[in-house]
């Protein structure tokens, strides 16, 4: 886990922020922004960028110290009215609307995950999933959707994600991919320590500091 601190003087540090999407379009734009150069770099991944919709989300985004973004990841509440970024992937091959329907409220999906070249050998992915889980319980959610695909699926495995195989598996957002469905719960993690740290960091302001640490070794 990394050291988070409100004042770190590590040269590396990052500042990882949590905000409602609609009420800091800029730092939004940012996230895009860094989501859409991310995605470019992986054949293919450029369609599920066509389910983005920030009008309701929440975003966990990670800049340097010079404000370039190194990675994000989003939360977005469900509401009835307005699909999932999973419902507009996934409707038209999986019943994925009726079970999100059926699952205990209140529902989020967290989505959208990316991380800078440069911070790849970093374990700042599972720090974004950590603090979107953080922010997944202050939101109240009980329940958490997602889809991920072959590459990542073993990332949200350590967070508690379960595949739901009913679901199928989806050649989503292109046909080298096989994406499948998952649930969790976001206060029945394995990883709740990580989880814990950011909740208590968050409660201290939005914006924190911290340095990535080296990827575990497989």
């Amino acid at each position: 886990m990394p050291t988070i601190s409100p004042s770190s003087p590590h040269p590396s540090s990052l500042t990882l922020e949590a905000f409602c999407a609609a009420e800091r379009p800029d730092l939004a734009e940012l996230y895009c922004l860094g989501q859409a150069d991310s995605y470019r770099r992986h054949p293919g991944s450029v369609a599920a960028l066509l389910t983005v919709n920030l009008a309701d989300a929440f975003v966990v985004l990670a800049r340097a110290r010079d404000g370039t973004a190194a990675g994000g990841m989003r939360v977005h509440p469900h509401r009835p009215d307005t699909p999932l970024p999973i419902e507009r992937a996934l409707a038209a091959t999986c019943p994925i609307s009726q079970a999100v329907a059926r699952a205990p409220a209140p529902l989020v999906e967290l989505c959208g995950t990316w991380v800078a070249p440069v911070y790849r050998r970093t374990d700042l992915a599972a720090t974004l999933t950590s603090a979107t889980l953080a922010v997944a319980r202050a939101l109240g959610a009980v329940t958490i959707v997602g889809c991920a695909h072959q590459h990542v699926i073993d990332l949200y495995r350590r967070f508690g994600a379960v595949v739901d195989d009913t679901l199928g598996i989806h050649p989503y957002p292109d046909p080298r991919y096989r994406t499948c469905v998952f649930w969790a719960d976001p206060f029945a993690c394995p990883e709740a320590q990580a989880v814990d740290a950011w909740t208590e960091a968050f409660r201290a302001g939005p914006s924190v500091e911290f340095a990535p640490a080296p990827a575990a070794a497989a």
